[in-house]
């Protein structure tokens, strides 16, 4: 999975290096970034943003659960002495520390989780950010859900070589649930010498949606963009970013019990020998 992230020709893992670049200088200005600025990075992968705002000087802590790609981070820091930490961890159970200035979660992540993953997510988020600090991420679209159909697949060497060196063969199986506006798929990866099953669902949402989330955790929006890049939001789209802001005057939090608990899977329901609904399971495993 690293080769993916750091190829810049295969956009399954992560965008193009021109698309990154525009992003990062366009988020430098939304999330009101300069020098000394501390922005925590979610999901930052092998720090292909946090590199980048690092260079410019902002302060930047990265949190991945790949160590192999936290690894690779913290070299290239430490190559080019960047004032960037890297922790290798789960965001939905580690801790972020607090006065961020910004956040950020890229390549819609945010739809990978349950919509109590999500609620638990947005609640450490704000409670990491100082006041009016803001947090950026971008959504997969109902338009994107449009793009998949009901499926298998069965090829030699599965998407040109992504899940293993060839040679391989793969299965790519796909359900939809269109009432939960879902998408959940299964790859199965046979190599010589072992056989391994890759699982990813994706929850596509509407901006009032996300707005919803957003409110109910202590966050209001502030601008709907067609993606981190900063373009313009046409509606109906197979994705789009939203810029949000801590507000201050939300009274809630964490409760006295309240963490991560709670999340775990419930017996699962079928739909016509049909795999078990994503959202009766935690993502955590599944990451």
């Amino acid at each position: 999975m690293l080769r993916n992230h750091l190829d810049p020709n295969n956009p399954l893992a992560s965008r193009p290096t021109g698309f990154i670049e525009r992003s990062v200088r366009w988020a430098q200005a939304v999330l009101e970034l300069g020098e000394g600025s501390r922005i925590l990075d979610l999901g930052c992968g092998p720090g292909l943003y946090a590199h980048r705002l690092a260079r410019a000087g902002v302060k930047v802590v990265g949190m991945d659960v790949s160590s192999r790609s936290i690894a690779y981070a913290r070299e290239v820091a430490k190559a080019e002495g960047l004032s960037v930490v890297f922790r290798e961890g789960d965001y939905l159970k580690d801790a972020f520390g607090d006065t961020y200035d910004a956040a950020m979660l890229i390549y819609e992540d945010y739809c990978a989780l349950s919509p109590q993953q999500r609620a638990l997510l947005l609640r450490k988020i704000r409670e990491a950010l100082r006041p009016g600090g803001r947090f950026l991420f971008d959504i997969a679209g109902l338009d994107m859900l449009a793009g998949f159909s009901e499926g298998i697949v069965h090829e030699e060497n599965l998407m040109g070589g992504f899940w293993a060196e060839p040679p391989y063969s793969g299965t790519h199986e796909t359900w939809l649930y269109h009432d939960e506006q879902l998408v959940l798929e299964r790859y199965t990866i046979r190599t010589e010498s072992s056989e391994r099953q890759f699982w990813n669902w994706m929850q596509c949402l509407t901006p009032g949606q996300v707005e919803d989330e957003l409110v109910a955790a202590g966050l209001s929006v502030a601008q709907i963009y067609g993606d981190v890049a900063g373009s313009a939001c046409q509606g109906r789209g197979a994705s789009f970013a939203v810029l949000s802001t801590k507000d201050e005057s939300y009274a809630g939090g964490f409760g006295p019990h309240e963490d991560s608990a709670g999340l775990g899977c419930r017996a699962p329901e079928t739909r016509r020998q049909r795999q078990p609904h994503p959202l009766l399971c935690s993502a955590a495993g599944a990451q």
